[in-house]
C-alpha cells in the first residue's frame, strides 16, 4: 500500500470530486460498495478515519457500518478500490485477500459523507446503492481508495 505524504485540503478534495465525476469508477459487487481505483483522485484521499462494527442487513442487502460509542448508528460502506463480495463464508474480501465478515471491527482512512459526494466521487451506482442503505443522517463511511483497513 502506497503511504500518503500530504493532507488532502477542502479545495483539493472539492477538486478531486469534480474530476471523479466525470469518471464514476466505483462499482457495486452484491452489496458491496467499491473506491474507484487508487490514483484517480492523484493519490490523495480525506484525512479522517473510519471505525466500527461490520454488520450485514440480509432484508436490505446492505453492509453497513456499526458506530462504537452509538449502536443505532448505521452507515453504509464504500470500501477501497479492489475489495469483493464473498458469498460463502459471508463477507467483504480486501483487495490483499483478508476477508472482513460480519461482527468485526475496522478501522481504515477515510471519512463520513453526504450521498450526494458519494455520487461526486465513486459514480451513481455506487451512490444509488448507499442511498438505499443510508440510515437517519443520510451519511456514508467511504474509505479512501488506497485505505490499509484493518480488524481491531
Amino acid at each position: 500500500m502506497r503511504r500518503l505524504g500530504r493532507s488532502m485540503t477542502l479545495p483539493a478534495l472539492v477538486l478531486s470530486v469534480a474530476v471523479a465525476a466525470c469518471s464514476g469508477d466505483g462499482r457495486v459487487d452484491g452489496p458491496v460498495l467499491v473506491s474507484p481505483r487508487p490514483g484517480l483522485f492523484g493519490g490523495s484521499g480525506m484525512d479522517g478515519i473510519v471505525t466500527g462494527t461490520v454488520i450485514f442487513d440480509q432484508e436490505r442487502g446492505c453492509v453497513l457500518l456499526q458506530q462504537p460509542d452509538d449502536e443505532r448508528i448505521l452507515y453504509p460502506i464504500v470500501w477501497p478500490a479492489g475489495a469483493a463480495w464473498q458469498a460463502d463464508p459471508l463477507g467483504v474480501v480486501l483487495n490483499d485477500g483478508r476477508l472482513i465478515q460480519p461482527g468485526m471491527s475496522v478501522r481504515g482512512s477515510g471519512g463520513y459523507v453526504a450521498s450526494a459526494q458519494v455520487v461526486e466521487a465513486a459514480g451513481g451506482e455506487v451512490a444509488e446503492a448507499a442511498s438505499r442503505c443510508a440510515g437517519a443522517t443520510g451519511e456514508i463511511a467511504m474509505f479512501n481508495a488506497d485505505s490499509e483497513v484493518t480488524r481491531d
